[in-house]
Parts: structure tokens; C-alpha cells; sequence
């Protein structure tokens, strides 16, 4: 049995690499067909972690922009010659991009016999922050590119529950939650008691509702002197910097860790990780509240559906309400260390119960069965 992973956004890996690795525990044949540019430091690569197969894409370097729907669309053309190529029995693809969703679907047509799976990872155009332009007609067609699609996959994954309500419900969906082939990080917390620590981990781009955090440190910072680090990289990294100087907190840029155990030495001397998108963005779950479950870190969250109940179900922070904001600092500055370890013990817990390798393979083979 021959299985084909295609993925676009090197962003997607950790779930790839997943996904790999069962495949191969079912003694399948296994290609991961991936990009040759990566989305994350926006030039080309020669290798990826993961990857046996890179195909040459055209670049982009701003996030909202035609060359990147140009790209994607190069990138889902060469993916189906390849399709031709590999015969596989299987293709499980990445979406976004959603050109893969056309381009897949017209190669399942020609080979009938081919099981395809589209695995829905990000809700594009519904995830960006285009509320007053999504009318467009390239954000229209975008959209129609993928829905017009799914029904010729044989199943259809979603990485969150949230992501059932902005697509069309003419078929059966699959809830795959991201997942981590990692243990829960090792805890040697270190708080200091005279100050309020948060952190914001991933990339910093045009999602994320800076003015909600620039207005949650101020409201710490009112109450006890705030540090705020961040651990990252993006477009409007420094913009984040200057709201959060603002606000009289101090800034620690530790710049872009990938070491487990240099995240968790943040996490260790952190009260909070925020998980802080603007409003109306369809996200239900981020990759970075996977980092916050592993290092155990409590989170102060904005964003709904999944991430939401879970964080209300199971105490794991709070749910920023953006009315009250000052009570939300007064909890937060008055927070009992008891209160906090019985968060973190929390944390890894559910990242245990929901979103780990034994978790992900389950589901899969429930699929399979």
C-alpha cells in the first residue's frame, strides 16, 4: 500500500510527521510531498524534516498577497503531476492550500480507485482577519475552491470541532485535533512572587489582536509590575514590542526557540501564555496552546469554540473577556500558588487526554476500521 502526505505549509509539519509515523506502523509505503519554499522563514529550502519530496514553488513574502494564492496554485498543479508519478493508493493532503482540494479532486476522477483524504488544517479565507472584504470575489472563489471540492474526498479530517460550522454540512467530517509526539515537559516552576509574568508564544503575524494584549498587560501592569516575553517572529513583531513598552511593562524578546527545554525555561518563570487572535477569526485551536499544555503553562484565551470549553471545562486559565478586563488583572495578580500548580498539572492533562500521539492514533485507526 503506497501513501502519498501532501502539505503545502511547512507550518503544518508537526501534524505531517504524525501522520507519517503511522502510517509506516501500518507497514505502508510512505511519500511526504512538500514545498520548497517555507511559509514559516519565506525563502527556500533544501531540506525539511520529514519531507521526501520537495517541489519547486514560486515565493511570497507577504501573507495576504496574489502571489501566495499563485503559489499555492502553482504548488497544487506540480503536486497532481507528481500524483502520476507515485500512483499512490492513498493521498492525504494538507488544506490549505486550497487549489489542493481542485487539483487532488480532478486526479481522484481519473484514478477512482485512489482513496483521497483531505485534512482541513486552517478555515482560509474564514481564518483571516478580512471581515469587511470577504465579499470579494478572490475571497469568494478562494472559499468555493475548497467546499466545491470536499465531496469527492472519501473522507474529510478536521483539525477542531469550531471548523464544523463554516463548512457546508453535506457529508460526514472527522475531528482529527492536532496532535505532538512529545511527553509533557518536566515542571521546575519558579514564579516570582512581586510580579506578573506572560508570555506569547508563535509567529506574530496579522491574526493576532495586539490591542487586546497591549489592554490585558495594562491592566496587570496597573496592579504589579508586568514582564511580558515573547518567543517568536513575524510581520508585526515590532509593533507588539512598541504597545507593550506603552504600557510600562517590561519586554524580553527571546527571539525564535525551537528547543523544547528552552521554551520550558520561559514557561518555568511565566504565570500565563496567551492565546490572543482578534475577534471573528475562525480559529478553534493553535498550535502554540500545544506548547502551553506540554510546559504546562495555564493560558489566558480568546479564542472560541474548542479551545474555549476546554479551557473552561478543565480550568486551565481563562477566557479573556474583553468587558472586564480589569477584573480578569485582579485575578490574575491575586492568584494563590496552589491555585496556579493545580493550572499546570491541568494543562498536562488534557494535552494527555485529547491532543497526544496515542490520542491521534486512535482516532485514526477508529477511521480505518
Amino acid at each position: 500500500m503506497k501513501v502519498a502526505i501532501v502539505c503545502f505549509n511547512d507550518t503544518f509539519f508537526d501534524r505531517v510527521r504524525l501522520l507519517k509515523k503511522y502510517y509506516l506502523s501500518k507497514g505502508y509505503q510512505v511519500t511526504v510531498v512538500s514545498s520548497d519554499f517555507s511559509h514559516r522563514q519565506k525563502q527556500r529550502i533544501e531540506t525539511l524534516d520529514g519531507a521526501d519530496s520537495l517541489i519547486e514553488t514560486p515565493p511570497y513574502y507577504k501573507n495576504l498577497s496574489f502571489r501566495r494564492l499563485y503559489s499555492h496554485l502553482r504548488f497544487s498543479q506540480r503536486a497532481e503531476k507528481l500524483m502520476e508519478e507515485l500512483q499512490p493508493d492513498i493521498i492525504h493532503s494538507m488544506v490549505p492550500a486550497n487549489s489542493l482540494c481542485k487539483t487532488l479532486t480532478h486526479y481522484k476522477k481519473n484514478h477512482p480507485d485512489t482513496k483521497l483524504y483531505f485534512d482541513i488544517n486552517d478555515l482560509w479565507p474564514e481564518a483571516l482577519p478580512i471581515r469587511n472584504f470577504e465579499w470579494l470575489p478572490v475571497f469568494t472563489l478562494w472559499k468555493r475552491m475548497r467546499d466545491r471540492n470536499l465531496p469527492a474526498a472519501d473522507r474529510v479530517f478536521v483539525e477542531c470541532e469550531l471548523f464544523l460550522d463554516g463548512l457546508k454540512q453535506n457529508r460526514e467530517y472527522t475531528v482529527l485535533h492536532f496532535a505532538r509526539s512529545q511527553d509533557p515537559m518536566p515542571m521546575n516552576v519558579e514564579l516570582d512572587p512581586t510580579t506578573v509574568d506572560l508570555v506569547y508564544l508563535g509567529s506574530i503575524n496579522n491574526i493576532i489582536d495586539i490591542s487586546l494584549i497591549r489592554q490585558i498587560t495594562e491592566a496587570t501592569a496597573r496592579i504589579k509590575p508586568t514582564r511580558f516575553h515573547i518567543i517568536g517572529e513575524g510581520e508585526t513583531k515590532e509593533r507588539l514590542i512598541s504597545e507593550l513598552k506603552a504600557t510600562g511593562a517590561e519586554v524580553i524578546d527571546h527571539g525564535i526557540l525551537f528547543n523544547p527545554e528552552d521554551k520550558q525555561e520561559v514557561f518555568n518563570h511565566c504565570h500565563y501564555g496567551l492565546n490572543i487572535v482578534k475577534p471573528n477569526v475562525m480559529v478553534g485551536l493553535t498550535m502554540k496552546s500545544l506548547d502551553y499544555m506540554i510546559g504546562g503553562l495555564p493560558m489566558l484565551n480568546s479564542i472560541g469554540g474548542d479551545t474555549e470549553k476546554l479551557v473552561a471545562d478543565y480550568d486551565l486559565g481563562f477566557n479573556v473577556d474583553r468587558n472586564h478586563l480589569d477584573e480578569l488583572a485582579l485575578e490574575i495578580c491575586s492568584e494563590s500558588p496552589d491555585r496556579a500548580q493545580i493550572r499546570r498539572k491541568n494543562m498536562q492533562q488534557v494535552y494527555d487526554e485529547f491532543f497526544s500521539e496515542e490520542t491521534f492514533f486512535k482516532t485514526l485507526d477508529e477511521v480505518d476500521a
